[in-house]
Order: structure tokens, then C-alpha cells, then sequence
């Protein structure tokens, strides 16, 4: 059957619909354009959050695949640096072990931790404001690539860790300004060296999940000095990750004492949006004194809209699908119908045509023969 012949058959078969034909081509096509535009907005969100493609860039070209991870501990149960530092040992030895070298000048992981207290910053012209800074270390600011309005970042290689970076509102707030490297400020009454400005992230998520905390950013080594109490509740990591499942087994004991472990770089596959859709009511409810960081609250946000999308998508598709599968089986029945009756017929009439042929030409031969016998003599 021709292209076009089946065009035409289409059309006919749309100028001889009735109302009931019409109201279900209109509902299955906006069920598929909602299908469509719920599986384009999944995909506008799995891209919004910039922290979760540390994994991304941190393999660049290379072959070896990479795993993000995180891990959160419960409030008063985190990790000393001591513990970050045996923790890369061991892990050193187990890749050493699995023979997965580093490339020439480069590494095969890297990692960032952080820890929040509460503390009193002031400058020369303010008094104090009590605020929640947030003690970091490793590359942690890889892992959170805010953007820069002036000055640097700190880094875990500076000479001194009395360098802070302030968010945008807090330099306001202290300085009136946003080019302040090189300032001293005060957090509990101590002199600090302002490094950098920074910009928070625009996206949606991380405006509904920031509450204002976190505007200073200073050495987690400084952090708790300051703070006899504080300890590290976020540890970040990239590393390799050569089958499934490789990375997060090495970090499952990690979070000790109830602690949470989530891969970063798999958190809009359709296996674990699909596990965040069945467990949508209970991820809600914490209880295991984990409190997450602003960012990790962006993140379980943007998977329940991922979550919800994906489940709107395919129950948009479902009804349509169904009616195409039905209709898909109802002309393979006609098909087979019309072979099962019609091919023996046109196969039994053909046959019947050759035999016809054959004997009209047996009768034809015989007619033209000459009569041999009697003109001969």
C-alpha cells in the first residue's frame, strides 16, 4: 500500500467524523502536548542546579566515569577534620587497590566538607549581628561555584585561614558595598580579612530554600576555634565511579550514627525519581537529626517537581498510548482477517486465470493446425 494512498484514506476517514471522533482526537492530542511539555519541563529542571555537576566537570574529557556524592550528619554526631583525613587515606588505598590510577598531573578525587555555628559579625561601622557562617574546607566552593562580584574564593592551600567570603546582602550589611577585599572585619570579636564577594544563586529553587543563613564563609579550621563545639556535617566528594553502585558502596559507613549518603550525580535518573515518587509523602519527615544545608534543600526540591513531572508525563501519555494500542491491534485483526479470506480467494482466482490461459492456448494451437491428413494425399 502506497504513502499516498493511505494519506487519502486518512483524510477520508477524518471528513466522515462525527462529534464523539472529534472530542477524542482533541483530548488525545492535548494529552500527548501536556505528555510533551511535562517531559521538556523535566528536563529544564535537571539541569537548574549548578551543584550537581561537579561530577561533569570534573571528568572533562576523560574516559573514566565519575560519581558525585554527599553525605549529611546528624546535628552533634559530625566529623572532626581528623576523621576527613583518615577517611581519604583509606580511600586512597582501596583505589590503589582496585588499580584505578590518576592521570599525569592530576587526580582521581576531590572533596569538600563544611560545618555551621552560630557567631557575631561587625566591621568598624556596625555592631554586631548574630548569623549562622558556614566553615569550610577541601575545594568547596568547586562543589558551589557562586559567583564571584569581587575579590577570590578561600581554598584550602591559603597561607592563613582568617580569609572569609561574604554573600552579597551580608557585605551590604556590613560595608555598605561589594568591593571589599582586603577589609577587616569581626566574627566573635576577632580580626578577619574579607577575600571575596559573592552573588547567590537565581535559580528558583535555591531562593525558596535559602533562609539567609550562611552569609559568611570562613576556614572550617578557624570556624572551629572559634566555635569549641562546631564539627562537620557535610562532606562532598567526587570520585571515580567505574560500574554502578562502585562509589557509593565505599562511602555506605561514612555517614556513621544515622547520617544520610545521597549520589548527586544520579538524582534525576528515572529509577530514583521514580523511588522519590513512590516515597513522596515520607521523605518529607526527618528523623534522624539530619539538617540539610540550603543547597540540599534546593535539590530534594527540584526532585519532587522532577518526581511529579515524570508521573504527570506518563499518565498524560497513558490514554493516548492505550487508544494507539488498540487501534494498532484492531487494524492488525482487520489485516489478518482480510489475508485469512481474500488471499486464498485472489490466490484461487489467479490460479483459475492460469488455467484458462492455458487451455485457450492449447485451442488456439489445435485451430491453427493444418489438416494434414486429407491434403497431404
Amino acid at each position: 500500500m502506497s504513502r499516498p494512498h493511505i494519506v487519502r484514506r486518512i483524510a477520508g476517514a477524518v471528513r466522515n467524523f462525527g462529534f464523539k471522533q472529534w472530542f477524542l482526537l482533541i483530548v488525545n492530542v492535548l494529552l500527548v502536548v501536556g505528555s510533551i511539555a511535562c517531559a521538556l519541563g523535566l528536563r529544564v529542571i535537571s539541569g537548574t542546579l549548578e551543584t550537581l555537576t561537579a561530577a561533569e566537570r570534573f571528568q572533562g574529557e576523560g574516559e573514566i566515569r565519575f560519581a558525585q556524592l554527599a553525605v549529611f550528619m546528624p546535628e552533634g554526631k559530625g566529623k572532626s577534620e581528623e576523621d576527613i583525613q583518615r577517611f581519604r587515606q583509606s580511600l586512597d588505598a582501596t583505589l590503589v587497590e582496585q588499580s584505578l590510577e590518576a592521570p599525569e598531573n592530576g587526580r582521581l578525587t576531590i572533596d569538600a566538607y563544611c560545618g555551621f555555628a552560630g557567631v557575631t559579625v561587625s566591621s568598624e561601622n556596625t555592631t554586631g549581628t548574630a548569623v549562622k557562617a558556614v566553615g569550610v574546607g577541601g575545594d568547596f566552593f568547586y562543589f558551589h561555584p557562586l559567583t564571584l562580584l569581587g575579590g577570590s574564593y578561600i581554598r584550602s592551600g591559603d597561607l592563613m585561614d582568617d580569609l572569609v567570603v561574604l554573600d552579597e546582602e551580608m557585605a551590604w550589611r556590613l560595608f555598605g558595598g561589594t568591593d571589599l577585599a582586603g577589609l577587616t572585619m569581626y566574627i566573635n570579636d576577632k580580626p578577619f580579612v574579607v577575600s571575596g564577594v559573592v552573588s547567590r544563586e537565581t535559580d528558583f529553587a535555591t531562593q525558596k530554600a535559602y533562609t539567609g543563613d550562611g552569609g559568611v564563609y570562613m576556614s572550617y579550621s578557624a570556624l572551629s576555634r572559634l566555635v569549641e563545639t562546631a564539627s562537620i556535617t557535610c562532606y562532598e566528594i567526587v570520585m571515580p565511579n567505574p560500574i554502578r553502585n562502585f562509589a557509593r558502596g565505599i562511602l555506605e559507613d561514612f555517614p556513621a550514627d544515622g547520617g544520610d549518603l545521597v549520589e548527586n550525580s544520579s538524582r534525576y535518573d528515572l529509577s530514583h525519581l521514580l523511588e522519590v515518587a513512590k516515597s513522596f509523602a515520607e521523605r518529607s519527615m526527618r528523623l534522624n537529626g539530619v539538617i540539610y544545608p540550603y543547597w540540599e534543600n534546593a535539590v530534594r526540591m527540584t526532585e519532587d517537581y522532577a518526581a511529579l513531572l515524570l508521573v504527570l508525563a506518563v499518565l498524560l501519555a497513558l490514554y493516548p498510548a492505550l487508544g494507539a494500542l488498540v487501534l494498532l491491534i484492531r487494524d492488525i485483526r482487520r489485516t489478518y482477517r482480510f489475508a485469512k479470506v481474500r488471499i486464498p480467494e485472489q490466490v484461487d482466482a489467479a490460479v483459475e486465470k492460469r488455467r484458462e490461459e492455458r487451455l485457450e492456448k492449447a485451442f488456439k494451437k489445435k485451430e491453427e493446425e493444418p489438416d494434414g491428413g486429407s491434403e497431404s494425399s
